[in-house]
């Protein structure tokens, strides 16, 4: 008859889930078959994964090098040890960029002996997987992959209001393909697609920053969301990104180029646009390109104090673009 600590550790190499039991010290009192198995694959140096090891160098050596979630973890496990938290529960990556896994980490004290924890680690890569996918469909635009209208009215939201706090500028373009229907009446909805595809594109190698975004509001029309940048600097990427439309080559059945139209709104300090304010200062100007004749730029920016509404502050319109 097995004894009742073989009978307990035949329980534990029998599941799924990576187990580690920890003293109060952080290091490793004993390991589940599933955590040397996961350690062997990781590639965990294996003076981590055994007893007598320290688990937070195990933590550390098999989750995503630099991932901030990792250090996360690695706190967490500290001021449970330390009795500052009672349980702990955290998502984390692991492995390289190439090959990332999730796992769900909980950790608590053991009732009985005291001084003793428990960490289990269950992976949940598929269900992680299918929540980015999730998201991905419902923040992207179909055609384009840029990001679509709902996407892009929570960031122009978030980034307003960072812009705000931090007392930065902040500039939005707003882009209209000149003669579209034209265009897909002539040469048909598929052609019509690609042409939208191909802009996207060159919008998209503007949206360099973190804090940048470039989006498909719907139908032809675009918007890219530059935070940190000036009036100077819009103006030029406006100019940039009309110039390499046109470019391409495109031609509507006339023989005349695919062009954009381009309105580009800055608001800069001391001003504080609402998300409301820069869209309509963007359209505006979107709108006086298109009144002036099509395949400009216009350039407007909201300066003075802080304004809730597109009437509020003052406005400076710069001339059209070339």
């Amino acid at each position: 008859m097995r004894s009742r600590g073989a009978l307990h550790t035949l329980v534990l190499d029998s599941l799924a889930d990576q187990v580690a039991i920890l003293d109060a010290s952080g290091m490793i009192v004993d390991l589940n078959a599933a955590w040397l198995r996961f350690a062997q694959l990781a590639g965990v140096p294996s003076q981590f994964a055994r007893p007598g090891g320290s688990y937070l160098d195990l933590l550390i050596a098999s989750g995503v090098r630099g991932d901030p979630r990792v250090a996360d973890a690695a706190r967490g496990i500290l001021a449970m040890l330390a009795g500052r938290r009672r349980e702990f529960r955290i998502e984390y990556p692991v492995g390289d960029a190439r090959s990332r896994r999730w796992l769900l980490l909980r950790a608590s004290p053991l009732d009985e002996p005291a001084g003793l924890f428990v960490v289990s680690q269950f992976d949940i890569t598929d269900r992680r997987l299918a929540e980015e996918q999730a998201w991905q469909l419902a923040h992207h635009d179909c055609l384009t992959g840029l990001a679509n209208r709902r996407h892009f009215d929570e960031r122009l939201a978030a980034e307003t209001r960072r812009s705000g706090r931090e007392g930065s500028p902040i500039s939005l373009l707003e882009l209209d393909v000149d003669s579209f229907k034209a265009y897909n009446d002539g040469y048909g909805h598929v052609a019509g697609d690609q042409c939208l595809e191909r802009i996207a594109d060159v919008l998209a190698r503007h949206a360099r920053r973190p804090g940048d975004l470039a989006a498909r509001l719907g139908g032809d029309e675009f918007a890219l969301l530059l935070s940190g940048t000036g009036y100077e600097a819009s103006g030029r990427i406006a100019r940039e990104l009309r110039r390499e439309v046109e470019s391409l080559g495109m031609r509507l059945p006339s023989g005349m180029p695919i062009t954009v139209s381009v309105g580009a709104a800055t608001s800069e300090p001391p001003s504080a646009a609402a998300p409301d304010t820069l869209f309509a200062l963007a359209d505006r100007a979107l709108y006086r390109a298109k009144n002036e004749g099509r395949n400009r730029a216009v350039q407007l920016r909201l300066k003075g104090g802080a304004s809730r509404r597109p009437h509020g502050g003052r406005w400076e319109s710069a001339a059209s673009l070339p």
